[in-house]
């Protein structure tokens, strides 16, 4: 059929940019996401059985670690092997999206017996755009994506199975120890599809799985790292939500891709009414990943929010094709609109002209690297913090973690402003770009302004400038 051979067309030339980027990516050595820094030190500290979660910052370094530990847990040892460097993080969350692409095809193969369909679903996962852009990073979510859609594909597959629930328990927990967020959307659509599939006692044993395992898990890491597990991934990520940043994102992502949205609400509304056994575990993690998608407005988040959401999207076509596949008229129409929706989320993705600017940047991060290795005491960063662990030096100030705590009345930030004030850091890198004012969201008023009457720009590399201490002050 044209238009399915026409989608199938387009979205192998999207996995193929996919595969292009990510390449070019995992190669590039120096930082290419403010949040890839503090991960890597955490990797680099665990490699070398430090702690990463402190009770304490009344004292430096300032520094929390706002995710659960299987990440970088799972890349210490790679990090204690060949030292600091971002291409194995890298590597495992292409590799992590790779595998939730194929899961999502193996579900939508479980619950749909079509393998056109089950194909179509796992590739609009790797066209997605926040998602084929997140996955090129040093960062926890695509991990957990895959861990979550591999505990969902065991209760899709073995509903009665013997070892369905421990597994499935495990690994969606895992998925939550890796991001916190993703305890919803999977755990909700695996109980409810256990419960319409082998009875409600199976769901409720998988439910009660998960939170005494979740709950025994938090209390270890709480106990052993004396609260600040608790207050790391908790506390100091009740950050302010703006309605206005969430507005936003979703005007981005409709104006990408709207016929694939209104594609997944038709299956949404229409599935459910016909009584599609598909909806059964698609419409409760579609409603999970909305409600994780609605958390990006709050202050510093960014479009890995939406990327349960994309995995429901993705899952909600693939199923409505499958659903339509009798009526071929129906599914060629579909397929049509989706090969035109594809092809304009892949040309007109915002997030690939960022990682573009990036890469392109290679000759100023390395100078930039050159400032850090050179520089004679403590060097603060904030775009640029990835500089720093790669170095081989430690981070002594989160940025933005640390703005946020002090402007919720929940860190007092004046013995920092008094080493400001002291001059008793040999370097501030302090990343500027006027259209878009990010120092405002990383740094105090009072900070910037002690920075400005103690240091000097001395130079300014792409869109970082260079402070260091005035002379003679």
């Amino acid at each position: 059929m044209l238009p399915a051979g026409l989608l199938l067309l387009v979205l192998l030339a999207a996995a193929a940019i996919f595969a292009m980027d990510a390449g070019r990516s995992v190669i590039f050595p120096y930082p290419l996401d403010y949040g890839e820094g503090p991960l890597l030190e955490q990797t680099v500290r665990l490699a070398h059985l430090e702690g990463i979660y402190r009770p304490d910052l009344t004292s430096p370094p300032y520094t929390v670690s706002n995710y659960p530990p299987v990440y970088p847990l799972v890349l210490a040892p790679l990090a204690r092997a060949s030292g600091p460097a971002f291409w194995y993080g890298r590597l495992l969350s292409v590799l992590s999206m790779i595998a939730a692409a194929i899961l999502i095809g193996l579900i939508l193969r479980s619950l749909t017996g079509d393998p056109f369909a089950s194909a179509i679903g796992g590739l609009l996962l790797i066209s997605f755009a926040p998602a084929a852009y997140w996955a090129l990073l040093y960062r926890v979510d695509a991990l957990a994506l895959a861990l979550s859609l591999a505990g969902l594909y065991v209760c899709a597959r073995y509903p009665r199975g013997r070892r369905t629930v421990a597994i499935a328990a495990l690994l969606l927990t895992a998925a939550i120890y890796t991001r916190q967020s993703y305890g919803v959307a999977a755990p909700l659509a695996a109980c409810v599809w256990l419960a319409r599939s082998a009875g409600w006692r199976r769901a409720l044993t998988l439910a009660a799985s998960i939170v005494a395992l979740g709950m025994a898990v938090f209390a270890v890491l709480d106990l052993a790292s004396g609260g600040g597990f608790r207050f790391d991934i908790v506390t100091a990520n009740l950050n302010t939500y703006d309605p206005g940043s969430l507005l936003r994102y979703l005007a981005d992502v409709w104006m990408l891709m709207p016929l694939a949205l209104i594609g997944a609400g038709v299956y949404a509304v229409s599935a459910g009414w016909s009584a599609v056994p598909s909806w059964r575990l698609i419409a409760p993690y579609l409603v999970g990943g909305l409600l994780a998608a609605l958390t990006i407005g709050k202050v510093g988040s960014n479009v890995n929010y939406l990327l349960e959401a994309g995995a429901a999207l993705s899952l909600s076509l693939g199923a409505l094709l499958a659903w339509q596949r009798p009526r071929w008229i129906a599914q060629a129409a579909i397929a049509l609109l989706l090969a035109l929706d594809v092809s304009l989320m892949v040309l007109a993705s915002p997030y690939r002209p960022v990682i573009e600017a990036r890469l392109a940047e290679r000759e100023p991060a390395q100078r930039l690297l050159g400032i850090v290795h050179d520089a004679r005491g403590v060097v603060l960063a904030d775009e640029d913090i990835g500089l720093l662990p790669l170095d081989g030096r430690p981070i002594y100030f989160q940025p933005f973690e640390m703005t946020q705590l002090a402007r919720a009345g929940r860190w007092d930030q004046r013995p920092f402003l008094d080493s400001l004030e002291r001059q008793a850091f040999a370097a501030i890198l302090l990343y500027r770009i006027p259209q878009v004012p990010l120092h405002r969201t990383r740094w105090t008023d009072e900070m910037l302004t002690t920075i400005e009457r103690r240091y000097v720009v001395e130079e300014r590399i792409g869109a970082t400038e260079v402070y260091r201490p005035r002379r003679g002050d």
